[in-house]
């Protein structure tokens, strides 16, 4: 694909990991700060309140795991992904990510709360994509096709510090699209990007599923959080059509963009190989 992403996300994973090669450990270490950092964040919460206040966006200043390194080694099995997680919260997250960005040449990115996403491509038995058009409701990107998932919270934490981040995901899409565990076929961990925008780790994932693209639009319907998103955005799985769509949607989150290229460059080197 010719598509130029050196503007909108950093790639820093690629490759296809199923979930006995994915490993992610909690520690327990805080972000690194400054005194005038947190006091913004404290003000910039306390207006996104205000801001949010008899309008249709939803804060809750829930407990989050951040982004502090990871590694991808290769073993007789095939590539490994493991990923050290921490504490944040999405006060922080607000703070920083979404409405700090002026602090990142202040303080550095690792003072950046840093949440890590978790979402994934939803490719469908018909030979479908399907990703969601973000409603008036979240917090940014509102109006954008994004992939489907949310982030990974202090709950997908087990007692020994290891991290289920296909839990994670799968939560994020019985929530949003309705999905059962049935009703998907495989899921793998595609990659790790850091969009520019907001400087989020995203990681990502591909979900094939046993419906087709109508039946997940019909499952959403019914969707516990269904009004998360406002629509299902679908489109061909071909390297033309990917191609296309990226060029043509009018509003298109980064992190949906490097999950359609990190799928058409998966499944391109998969064919041939």
């Amino acid at each position: 694909m010719t598509v130029d992403t050196n503007q909108l996300m950093i790639v820093q994973a690629c490759g296809r990991f199923p979930r006995e090669r994915v490993r992610v450990v909690y520690v327990p270490t805080p972000r690194r700060t400054t005194p005038e950092l947190d006091d913004f964040i404290a003000a910039e919460w306390d207006r996104q309140l205000a801001l949010a206040q008899g309008t249709q966006r939803v804060l809750f200043n829930g407990e989050m795991l951040r982004y502090v390194s990871h590694a991808v080694h290769s073993t007789p099995v095939g590539e490994t992904f493991e990923m050290i997680v921490g504490p944040t919260c999405y006060r922080d997250f607000v703070g920083t990510n979404l409405y700090g960005q002026r602090w990142l040449d202040r303080v550095g990115w690792e003072c950046f709360s840093n949440a890590v996403g978790t979402t994934a491509t939803i490719l469908t038995s018909d030979g479908m994509i399907c990703y969601g058009r973000r409603s008036e409701r979240v917090a940014f990107h509102a109006g954008h096709v994004h992939t489907f998932g949310g982030a990974l919270e202090m709950n997908d934490r087990a007692p020994d510090g290891s991290v289920d981040v296909f839990g994670s995901l799968q939560r994020e899409l019985r929530e949003e699209l309705g999905l059962t565990p049935e009703d998907v076929e495989s899921l793998d961990c595609v990659g790790l990007i850091r969009d520019k925008e907001i400087h989020q780790p995203e990681l990502l994932f591909e979900a094939r599923v046993r419906l087709t693209a109508a039946e997940v639009r019909m499952r959403w319907e019914t969707a516990e959080a269904k009004d998360e998103h406002a629509d299902v955005v679908t489109l061909e799985d071909r390297a033309e059509a990917i191609e296309s769509f990226i060029k043509s949607c009018d509003l298109i989150a980064p992190v949906a963009v490097g999950a359609l290229l990190i799928h058409g460059q998966l499944k391109q080197s998969e064919s041939v190989g």
